[in-house]
């Protein structure tokens, strides 16, 4: 009888858990419409790039699922969800600040994705050498990404973002902080 008694509360915390996002989102879509409507935009003009990322994460879906036992067949389509994601992810990025000619240095960014998906669907497989080769393959197209960005912004078009100061602010920051780290460790 107390197994019943705990099963039946796991399984209320289940319930729980599934509609605690419900309230959220209703609240997300209720302040996105608001601000919509205050500042006169049209919401089509800012979430299209959802209709490529919701089909790339649908493909992310059964490696998502996966687990250390039993691997989902379908986990290889990670790797085009993982590019198909990250395309959307970039033309919602340009399409905010309005800046589609990035896509002249971003594209590395479409490789990491690449190599952050096969590292995911091996990711309970630590040994495994993907990890160590896949983090410094993504380390190399970001800052790939990084160098011809300034190289583009800078010396090619002349022109001066400022979220390119941001950008590389908030890099030396990082870089800042993870030396830091190590030398503590």
């Amino acid at each position: 009888m107390p197994d019943e008694t705990v099963y039946k509360a796991e399984e209320m915390q289940k319930l729980i858990r599934k509609t605690y996002w419900t309230p959220y989102l209703i609240i997300g879509v209720g302040i996105l419409l608001l601000a919509a409507n205050l500042f006169g935009f049209h919401l089509m003009d800012i979430l299209w790039p959802g209709f490529i990322i919701g089909p790339g994460l649908l493909l992310l879906w059964p490696a998502y699922n996966s687990t250390a036992e039993k691997r989902n067949a379908a986990s290889f389509l990670a790797v085009p969800g993982a590019i198909i994601t990250t395309v959307g992810l970039m033309l919602f990025t340009m399409n905010l600040i309005d800046h589609f000619e990035a896509w002249a240095y971003s594209w590395p960014l479409i490789w990491a994705s690449v190599a952050a998906a096969v590292m995911y669907i091996y990711r309970f497989d630590e040994a495994h050498t993907v990890h160590d080769s896949g983090r410094k393959f993504i380390r190399a197209m970001v800052i790939l990404c990084g160098a011809m960005m300034v190289l583009f912004e800078l010396v090619i078009w002349g022109s001066f973002n400022p979220l390119l100061a941001v950008g590389l602010i908030a890099f030396g920051i990082y870089l800042l902080v993870k030396n830091q780290r190590q030398q503590r460790a």
